[in-house]
């Protein structure tokens, strides 16, 4: 247990001082433009989570099979990664075709007249579905030092580039996109560099069942990672389309820091993933990773929004600046829901880690039900936002029963009563 707390602290650490740099840039675009120009700026990038959620999963699944990988040598983790990178790079470069191909649609869709942010978008979508393979591997060999000081490669880049291409060339909104592309391009090179010493072991054939094991495995993984990431961010889009400009613009702010709540307990999932996928895989109880990543995403999640409760004009006014305060409302309200949404991410991730799939209905009944109220009930953003928290919560309430339950009765199993 003390070794998985220092893995926490080291992962919590690295990932967000990582954070604090993708905050502060948010910060420099958010001032260096206007309200309009931030809500078109980050409708766009929520095509990059969108577009680079079936490939997301390979954080769950590779680190799933690289625990046991690991365990017989490097040689089959170096061809699972060559393997899978081939695959992954022909499943990118489709994308990224589809996606230019579909350049009209995206700009009806968004109400833009201009072609270039939706071609930086395209390509930062292209770079970002093959970063998780080295990155996945580096978790799933419990690197977590290696993958924390990675990880912190983008966001410096990110914030650098927004200073001199946002703050200081004026480039707006492609400066911004522009920037994104190249750190997601270099985070990538990095993490590939950083596992030299695996490229350079022999190749070992892999276990025969290997790919249909993974591609069973997935279903479940994908499903749930897709409904994780439009929970955390298809509002931002469907605000942008139903709403008008303005209140797009101060939604989009109100989310960008409420997302703090989802984002700084975030990085607990790193360690608790691998690290109960590792103690089944032996045979050993795990219920101290549970809670404690349980323990530890609710205290941060809630201090973060109990802050934006409590102060939150003056927190968008320290952040962003005053011209976003009337976003308060909308802060108080989806800083909660994130904070509900961390602490569901960390029951999903536990569950999966342990091949249990009891949470899907709740989790997947939930995010339809929420779009289905989001098209009927979106009058104003505020209304979209109170359509958020409701569903977050129940989706919470679900998925926490089933796993109280399945607790229970796996417990009953192995003891009966006599």
């Amino acid at each position: 247990m003390r070794k998985f707390i220092l893995n926490n602290i080291i992962i919590l650490a690295f990932l967000n001082s990582a954070s604090v740099f993708n905050y502060l840039f948010q910060v420099i675009v958010g001032r260096s433009v206007s309200a309009i120009d931030y809500g078109i700026f980050n409708s766009l990038f929520v095509m990059v989570s969108i577009f680079s959620a079936p490939v997301s999963m390979l954080h769950i699944v590779f680190s799933r099979f690289i625990v046991n990988l690991s365990l017989s040598g490097m040689g089959k983790v170096k061809s699972l990664f060559i393997k899978s990178f081939k695959i992954i790079l022909l499943f990118a470069g489709a994308i990224l075709t589809l996606g230019i191909l579909g350049i009209p649609l995206i700009k009806n869709f968004f109400h833009l007249e201009v072609t270039t942010p939706i071609v930086l978008v395209l390509i930062t979508v292209f770079f970002s579905l093959l970063a998780p393979i080295p990155f996945s591997i580096l978790q799933g060999l419990h690197r977590f030092t290696r993958y924390g000081v990675i990880s912190g490669c983008s966001p410096l880049i990110r914030f650098f580039g927004a200073l001199i291409l946002v703050a200081g060339l004026g480039w707006g909104v492609n400066g911004a996109l522009l920037t994104t592309a190249i750190a997601t391009f270099f985070a990538l090179g990095v993490g590939i560099w950083s596992l030299k010493d695996i490229l350079k072991v022999s190749s070992e054939p892999l276990p025969d069942r290997i790919f249909r094991d993974m591609a069973s495995y997935s279903g479940p993984v994908i499903l749930s990672t897709t409904m994780i990431i439009i929970l955390g961010s298809v509002d931002i889009s469907l605000v942008r389309h139903y709403c008008s400009p303005e209140e797009a613009g101060l939604y989009a702010t109100a989310a960008i820091l409420g997302r703090i709540a989802f984002f700084l307990p975030g990085a607990l999932i790193t360690v608790l993933f691998p690290s109960a996928a590792k103690e089944q895989a032996l045979g050993k109880k795990d219920g101290y990773i549970l809670w404690t990543s349980l323990s530890l995403t609710a205290f941060l999640a809630f201090a973060v929004a109990l802050l934006f409760n409590l102060w939150p004009e003056h927190s968008i006014s320290f952040f962003l600046g005053d011209q976003y305060r009337e976003a308060a409302p909308l802060l108080k309200i989806i800083s909660l829901a994130m904070a509900m949404l961390s602490l569901t991410n960390v029951i999903v991730t536990y569950s999966l880690a342990r091949s249990s799939y009891g949470f899907l209905f709740p989790l997947v009944a939930g995010v339809v039900i929420m779009i289905i109220l989001i098209m009927t009930y979106h009058d104003t953003a505020k209304t979209i936002s109170h359509i958020m928290l409701l569903s977050v919560s129940g989706i919470f309430i679900g998925t926490f029963a089933q796993l109280i339950f399945k607790i229970k009765y796996s417990s009953t199993v192995t003891h009966p009563k006599i």
